[in-house]
């Protein structure tokens, strides 16, 4: 594992500080933000380990004070179980596969996920469709959680297409997320492959991350979702194109 420099150290806890304040403001962008940032500095495997319990503990409060809102997505067990072998899989393929491989698949997830937005920017799913495709995106999203530790391009084109309510779908994409990162949590030490500095590290990740969570909620006020979207985005694509020229140019 490499040594970090306090440079390096400060611009992953802005990377989480980022992180943190989309969260706050959109109910998305921790793992998107954080985890590319991180695999620069510590390589994917490591920085997915690091992210896990800041995504499981700021999702599970999302989930928790939202949970009034259940309701409305009744497909929510079908996103669920699925899921489950879909963690194995993706926690398989983490395990086993070499940094290159893992680089740049994250790297071209995160450019479909752009993609599939700028072509569909509006999607609708409704009745049997919204039933039929959930446990294939339940499945996606929990290879992808376990082998990237970034579950959003597969879940949340989906979640758009229902047309929730906006405390609904923070509902919904937390729910989801908190589950797979508990079952990856508990896959990775079953598996004997998180280690004790890999949990400390996880969990000094949660500082940063969740005393932005607040900052992000204020910004609601100023800065309106979409554009900070549109900065988030802009930071995925540059980030997306460093990881695939690092695994393959470098």
């Amino acid at each position: 594992m490499p040594e970090l420099a306090a440079p390096e150290l400060l611009i992953i806890a802005i990377a989480l500080a980022a992180g943190g304040t989309a969260k706050g403001l959109t109910g998305l962008g921790l793992p998107m933000v954080a985890v590319p940032v991180l695999a620069g500095f510590l390589g994917v495997e490591r920085a997915v380990m690091t992210m896990i319990m800041p995504v499981l503990v700021l999702n599970l409060w999302l989930t928790w004070t939202l949970r009034d809102c259940r309701k409305e997505i009744p497909e929510m067990p079908r996103l669920l179980f699925p899921s489950l072998p879909g963690i194995a899989l993706g926690a398989g393929i983490l395990y086993f596969a070499t940094e290159q491989f893992l680089a740049t698949g994250l790297g071209i997830w995160i450019l479909a996920y752009l993609l599939l937005r700028a072509l569909h920017p509006k999607m609708s799913l409704a009745g049997d469709a919204r039933r039929r495709i959930a446990p294939l995106v339940g499945f996606g999203a929990g290879s992808m959680q376990a082998a990237t530790g970034i579950s959003a391009p597969v879940l949340v084109p989906y979640v758009d297409a229902l047309g929730l309510s906006p405390r609904a779908y923070v509902y919904a994409v937390a729910t989801v997320f908190s589950t797979l990162s508990a079952t990856h949590l508990v896959m990775m030490i079953s598996l004997q492959a998180y280690s004790l500095q890999q949990l400390t590290e996880s969990l000094l990740a949660v500082i940063p991350a969740i005393v932005f969570v607040p900052v992000g909620a204020k910004l609601r006020s100023l800065i309106q979702p979409h554009v900070f979207t549109l900065i988030i985005r802009a930071m995925m694509f540059v980030i997306a194109l460093r990881l695939i020229y690092g695994a393959w140019f470098v």
